[in-house]
C-alpha cells in the first residue's frame, strides 16, 4: 500500500517509533536472569526454554507436583519438607490421601524443559519407603482403588481431600475418611545420628474402625512382634531395614505381605496417635522402641490450624509511568526478579483485593501481594502470600479470597491471622480429571453472575482434556460445558455471562481463533469431541486471527461501560504470542462472528490475563514465557490507561452483501476516505484436518494456495463524516478476512491500521 502524503509517512515513522519506546520502557522495569538473545517468534527451538532455575528456588515448605515417585506417578502430590533443617521429605497424594514416597537429604529435581513446566520433578535423595498408588486408607477391609482408570479423587462418600495448613515451616493435612475428621502432619528428627520420620494424626468422632496405609517395601515380608510393651512391625531388608511404631489410645498395628497398617479402633472423642518410621539395621528392635517411647510426646496437629509464623519478608520495587502516546499509556510494575529465594516470576493471572491490593500469582506456584499500586508507582510493595502450588494459571478474587486454579484443583487461599501470608489452603475442588499430559494446563479462572467457576483443561486422554469445565458456586458439582479445545491459554466471561474462550494453532486448529461459547458446543479439536458419534463439523468461531496479529493466544476482557471513551463495552483479547492486546468488534450485521485490531504497545511478556482494577479503572495485564512467544522477560505485570483523546481507529463494523462498513471514532477526510485505493482487502480459508496449522487457501480456487484479492469498487463516506461504506461485490463468506485502511482526519492525522476476522455468513 502506497501512502498518500509526506505526513503520512512520517506519522507512520513515529508509530514505529512509539511501538519500540512502550517496549524499551518496560525493559527498564526489572531485568532476569538468564535472560536468553532475542529470536523472532518462528526462529524459536526447545533448547530456547531449557532453563534450570527452577533447582535454585526456595519454593517453601511444600510443593505440589505430578511427581515421579519410585512405584508410578503421584498425579496430585504433594511434596511435604519435614523436620527442623528440612532433612527430609514425604510426598502426600491428595486423591487418595495416603503418603506415596518418602526419602531422605534432598528435595525435588525440576525438569529444565520447558522452564520446569512440561514434566514432572522427581525425588532427590535417599528413598525411605515407596508405596503403591493405591488409597491410603483401607475401605471395607480391602485398598481397593474404585476409580475409573484410575484417574480422580476418590468418591467423596469414602474420602475427601479438605487442604492443608501452613505454620511456619510445618504442614498438617486435612481430611475425611467416611465421616471421621483427619489431621495429619509429617515430621521428621534426629537422635544419636539416626534420622526418623513421625506422622501424628488428629481424629474426629469415628463410627467404623479405620485402618492406613504406612509403608510398604517389595520383596520384603512385614513382621509384627511386641518388644518392651509396644507394638513393632519390620519391613527386613538387612542394613535399611525398616521399622515402624505406633503409640496412642485405641491405635495398633498390622502386617499384610509387604506392608506395615495402622489400625485405629471406633471411638465418639477425638483422639491423637502418632506413627514412628526409621530405617535400622536388624536386631536394632529395642532401640528403636527406645526411640518411640523418647518422643512419645503427642501435640495436636490442630495447634497449627489457627495460623502460624510467617516466612516472606516484603520487597519493594520501584515502577515505571509511561508517557502518553496517543489515547494510551503502558506503565511498567516492575517485578521482584532479584529476590532472596530466587523464586521465580512467571506472572500467569492476578486480580484485586477489596482493600485496593492486587493479588498476581506465578506459574512455578507462588501468589504475590502487591500494595502501593497507585499514580506514581514510587513504592509498589510485594509480599508473597501463598507458596507451592500446583501450576496455577489463573486467580479469581470472590468474597475477599483468592482462588487459584492449578492442574490438580482450585484452592482458596485463607489468612487466619492477618499476617499477610495464607495459613490454610483450602480443596475447593479437586474432582478434575489430571493423567499428567505435559501440555495438559488447567488455565484461566473467571466466574458468571451466578457465581460458577469456569476454566479451559488442555488436551490430554482423560473425559475433561479439551474442555470448558465449570465448577458450582459451592465447589460441589463439577460439569463440562464446552468441548474440542487443543490447548486453551485463556478464557473470558462479560455481559450477560457471554463466555469467550482463546485457543491455540495446531492440528484440527488451522489458526489461533476466539470462541464465544454455546452449552454443549464443540470447537473443533477433533482429539477432545467426547462424543459417541464423532463430528463432521464445528461451531464457528467468532474470529480466526491470523498470524501477524495473534500466533498464540491468551485470555479476554471487556471494556466496563462508560470507560475508554468509545471502545466502553468492548472486548480486549490477549496475545500471549505476540505480547500485544486486541480490540475484538463485534459484526452489528451478524453477531456472531467478529475482528480484530490491534491496540498500540507491546508487553513485557506474553500477555495472558486481564483484569479491569475497580478502584483506578485501568486495565492490568499479566502474562509469562513458557515457549513460542516474543516475550522479553519471564513475566510482567503492567498497566494500560486510557488517557483521552481519538482514537484514530474503527470502533464499529458491520458485513452485508456486497458490502463493508467501517464506523471511526473520528471524522475523516472526505477526499482520502472515499478514495477506494485507500483500502485493501483480502479473504482466504484454513484447511481444517490433522496437520499442525495450516496454508491459506483460496476461496474462488479451493485447491490452490494464496489469498483472493478483493476490489473495492466504491467507498461513500455517509454524512456522520465518521462511517465508510465500502462496495465489495466479491465479499464472501471467508474464514479470514483482512482490511487494511490507511488515510487521515479532518485534521489531518493519520488513520491506518489493520482489522482482521471471519465471515461466517452474510
Amino acid at each position: 500500500m502506497q501512502f498518500t502524503t509526506l505526513l503520512q509517512r512520517k506519522l507512520f515513522a513515529a508509530v514505529l517509533s512509539l511501538a519500540c519506546s512502550l517496549s524499551a520502557l518496560g525493559q527498564e522495569g526489572g531485568t532476569t536472569p538468564a535472560t536468553t538473545a532475542m529470536k523472532t517468534v518462528a526462529e524459536q527451538v526447545e533448547g530456547d526454554w531449557t532453563d534450570g532455575r527452577w533447582n535454585q528456588a526456595d519454593v517453601g515448605p511444600f510443593m505440589s507436583a505430578d511427581i515421579h515417585t519410585p512405584q508410578g506417578r503421584t498425579l496430585k502430590g504433594i511434596a511435604i519438607k519435614v523436620g527442623g533443617t528440612a532433612q527430609a521429605t514425604v510426598c502426600f497424594n491428595t486423591e487418595l490421601l495416603g503418603y506415596s514416597a518418602a526419602w531422605a537429604d534432598g528435595f525435588l529435581e525440576f525438569d529444565p524443559r520447558r522452564y520446569g513446566l512440561i514434566d514432572g520433578p522427581k525425588p532427590k535423595g535417599r528413598t525411605l519407603f515407596a508405596n503403591d498408588i493405591t488409597p491410603g486408607w483401607m475401605h471395607d477391609g480391602k485398598l481397593d482403588d474404585p476409580r475409573t482408570r484410575k484417574l480422580g479423587p476418590l468418591p467423596r462418600s469414602r474420602a475427601k481431600y479438605r487442604g492443608l495448613y501452613r505454620h511456619g515451616k510445618r504442614v498438617a493435612l486435612s481430611y475425611t475418611v467416611g465421616e471421621t475428621t483427619v489431621l495429619d502432619e509429617p515430621w521428621a528428627g534426629d537422635a544419636d545420628g539416626r534420622l526418623f520420620l513421625t506422622r501424628t494424626l488428629e481424629f474426629g468422632q469415628a463410627a467404623k474402625p479405620l485402618t492406613a496405609l504406612i509403608a510398604t517395601k517389595r520383596g520384603a515380608t512385614a513382621v509384627l512382634q511386641k518388644i518392651s510393651g509396644l507394638a513393632v512391625a519390620q519391613l527386613p531388608a538387612g542394613d535399611e531395614t525398616l521399622w515402624v511404631a505406633a503409640l496412642g489410645q485405641g491405635t495398633g498395628l498390622a502386617v499384610k505381605n509387604q506392608r506395615i497398617l495402622l489400625t485405629v479402633q471406633p471411638g465418639a472423642a477425638k483422639r491423637l496417635a502418632k506413627v514412628f518410621i526409621v530405617q535400622a539395621p536388624l536386631g536394632q528392635a529395642e532401640s528403636v522402641v527406645a526411640l518411640a517411647k523418647a518422643n512419645a510426646v503427642i501435640e495436636p496437629p490442630s495447634r497449627l490450624a489457627n495460623g502460624g509464623p510467617g516466612l516472606w519478608p516484603p520487597l519493594a520495587t520501584r515502577g515505571v509511568v509511561g508517557k502518553p502516546h496517543g489515547a494510551f499509556a503502558i506503565d511498567t510494575i516492575r517485578l521482584p526478579f532479584d529476590n532472596p529465594w530466587n523464586a521465580l516470576l512467571f506472572t500467569a493471572g492476578h486480580d484485586f483485593l477489596p482493600d485496593g491490593s492486587a493479588l498476581v500469582c506465578t506459574v512455578h506456584g507462588d501468589v504475590w501481594r502487591l500494595t502501593g499500586i497507585d499514580s506514581s508507582l514510587k513504592k509498589v510493595t510485594w509480599h508473597r502470600f501463598a507458596t507451592g502450588l500446583f501450576q496455577p494459571l489463573g486467580l479469581k478474587v470472590v468474597g475477599g479470597n483468592a482462588y487459584i486454579i492449578g492442574r490438580d484443583q482450585i484452592t482458596r487461599l485463607h489468612d487466619l491471622n492477618g499476617d499477610g501470608e495464607a495459613d490454610f489452603y483450602e480443596c475447593f475442588n479437586n474432582d478434575l480429571l489430571s493423567a499428567g499430559g505435559g501440555h495438559a494446563y488447567a488455565t484461566s479462572l473467571e466466574t458468571d453472575s451466578h457465581g460458577n467457576f469456569y476454566f479451559t483443561k488442555c488436551s490430554e486422554g482423560t473425559a475433561h482434556g479439551g474442555s470448558l469445565i465449570r465448577i458450582s458456586a459451592d465447589g460441589r458439582k463439577l460439569d463440562v460445558f464446552a468441548t474440542g479445545f487443543r490447548n486453551p491459554n485463556g478464557l473470558g466471561i462479560g455481559p450477560g455471562d457471554v463466555i469467550t474462550v482463546g485457543d491455540q494453532q495446531g492440528g484440527w486448529v488451522p489458526e489461533t481463533r476466539v470462541d464465544v461459547m454455546r452449552q454443549g458446543g464443540f470447537y473443533g479439536f477433533m482429539p477432545m469431541h467426547h462424543r459417541a458419534t464423532k463430528p463432521e463439523t464445528y461451531d464457528p468461531p467468532f474470529a480466526f486471527v491470523p498470524r501477524v496479529l495473534d500466533n498464540s493466544a491468551g485470555g479476554q476482557v471487556w471494556v466496563p461501560p462508560g470507560q475508554w471513551g468509545a471502545l466502553g463495552g468492548r472486548m480486549i483479547h490477549l496475545s500471549y504470542g505476540r505480547c500485544t492486546a486486541l480490540v475484538a468488534l463485534q459484526d452489528e450485521a451478524h453477531p456472531g462472528q467478529g475482528a480484530m485490531r490491534q491496540l498500540p504497545g507491546r508487553y513485557l511478556s506474553g500477555a495472558m490475563r486481564g483484569r479491569f482494577n475497580p478502584h483506578d479503572g485501568h486495565l492490568y495485564v499479566s502474562g509469562m514465557r513458557g515457549w513460542q512467544t516474543a516475550a522479553v522477560h519471564d513475566g510482567c505485570f503492567q498497566r494500560l490507561r486510557f488517557v483521552s483523546g481519538a482514537l484514530r481507529q474503527p470502533i464499529r463494523y458491520a458485513t452485508r452483501t456486497g458490502e463493508l462498513e467501517l464506523s471511526f471514532d473520528v471524522k475523516l477526510d472526505r477526499e482520502l476516505a472515499e478514495d477506494p485505493q485507500s483500502y485493501s482487502l483480502e479473504q482466504w480459508n484454513y484447511l481444517w484436518s490433522s496437520q499442525y496449522g495450516s496454508k491459506d487457501w483460496s476461496i474462488r480456487n479451493p485447491g490452490k494456495n494464496g489469498r483472493d484479492p478483493v476490489v473495492i469498487r466504491t467507498a461513500t463516506l455517509q454524512p456522520n463524516g465518521k462511517t465508510v461504506v465500502l462496495g465489495v461485490p466479491g465479499l464472501a463468506k471467508a474464514m479470514q478476512f483482512q482490511l487494511k485502511y490507511d488515510m487521515d482526519d479532518i485534521g489531518g492525522e493519520l488513520v491506518r491500521g489493520t482489522i482482521a476476522g471471519t465471515i461466517n455468513e452474510l
